[in-house]
C-alpha cells in the first residue's frame, strides 16, 4: 500500500566498480526505512470565562504577594469547567495577553499554553478590529 516504505533499486547501481556492494544496499536500507510516530496530548481547550489569580502572603516575609495557583474557567459547547493551575501556567497567561472571551488550549503535562483566538461571541462588540474569531470548541 501507500504507506510501505519502498525504495525501488537498479541492479547496475549495486554492481557499479565506484562504490562497495554493502555501501549502496545500506543507503538504500537506510531509504526505506520509515517511522511513524503517534502522538497523543491532552489538553483542555474552551472559551475563558473567568481568569482569577489567587495570591497568597510572600513566604520570604516580604511586603509584596505571590501568585500561589490561577482559576480559570474553560466553557465549550458542552460544558464548563473549572480548573485550578499552576503560577507558571498563569505566567504564560499573561505572555499570551489572555483575557476573558478568548479561546485558548493549554496542554496537560507540559502547561503549555496557546491563544487560538477571540470567542465568536464577541465578535460584535466592535465593528472594525485586528482579531481572528474562532468559534467555541466543542467537546467535555
Amino acid at each position: 500500500g501507500p504507506k510501505v516504505p519502498f525504495c525501488p533499486m537498479v541492479g547496475s547501481e549495486v554492481y557499479s566498480a565506484e562504490v562497495k556492494k554493502t555501501a549502496i544496499l545500506m543507503e538504500n536500507f537506510r531509504r526505506a526505512i520509515g517511522l511513524r510516530i503517534k502522538e497523543q496530548k491532552e489538553v483542555y481547550e474552551g472559551e475563558v470565562t473567568e481568569l482569577t489569580p489567587v495570591e497568597t502572603e510572600n513566604a520570604l516575609g516580604g511586603y509584596g504577594k505571590t501568585v500561589s495557583h490561577v482559576i480559570i474557567g474553560l466553557k465549550t459547547t458542552k460544558g464548563a469547567k473549572q480548573l485550578k493551575l499552576d503560577p507558571s501556567i498563569y505566567d504564560g497567561l499573561q505572555k499570551e495577553k489572555i483575557t476573558v472571551g478568548d479561546v485558548i488550549y493549554i496542554e496537560a503535562n507540559s502547561g503549555a499554553v496557546k491563544r487560538v483566538g477571540r470567542s465568536d461571541a464577541y465578535s460584535t462588540e466592535f465593528d472594525l478590529e485586528a482579531e481572528e474569531y474562532v468559534p467555541v470548541p466543542k467537546g467535555d
